[in-house]
């Protein structure tokens, strides 16, 4: 008899152990999933969060450090084969076109939050250096990996039009 009242209880069995080369191919999978769905068809902003294990959160909140990651997972998910390659290099386009085109921008610098829909700033949010950067990654990799002359270009003067020199001065360069 075990000492919490009787019986024993094993639990479910682990499963089973898989090679590190499949546990990457799991998370690289699950990451691209996550940023396709999150993702706004549209503007291809991200959510700033969403829950796990089926729950919902309704806010169309984005983050814009997420939108980055999320181009990168983009670039990730084409060179796996994890969707269909033109919606993804579609998608691709179009989220670079609607930041360089549509979203209000300081000094080539995004706000934090914004409405993943519309691309209004949210909350009151902050023009954030670090958040901006964190999409510039994303925005980099994409014209990087794909070698299409529309994503360069457009990833090239989102680069081009950040004034560092302004933020680094505390906004007054």
């Amino acid at each position: 008899m075990s000492a919490c009242g009787g019986g024993s209880s094993a639990g479910p069995p682990p499963p089973p152990p898989i090679s590190d080369d499949q546990f990457l191919d799991q998370i690289e999978r699950a990451a691209f999933q996550f940023f396709w769905e999150q993702a706004s068809a549209t503007t291809g902003l991200v959510k700033d969060r969403a829950f796990a294990a089926g729950g919902s959160d309704n806010r169309p909140v984005a983050s814009i450090a997420s939108t980055g990651f999320g181009l990168t997972a983009l670039c990730i998910g084409h060179k796996r084969g994890y969707g269909d390659a033109t919606q993804i290099q579609a998608r691709v386009t179009a989220t670079l076109t609607f930041l360089l085109s549509q979203l209000t921008n300081v000094n080539g610098f995004f706000y934090h939050f914004l409405d993943m829909n519309t691309g209004e700033r949210a909350w009151s949010s902050e023009v954030s250096s670090i958040d901006s950067s964190i999409l510039l990654c994303g925005v980099l990799t994409c014209r990087q990996y794909f070698q299409d002359a529309q994503i360069q270009s457009l990833a090239t003067q989102i680069y081009e039009r950040v004034n560092w020199p302004w933020m680094l001065n505390g906004g007054t360069a």
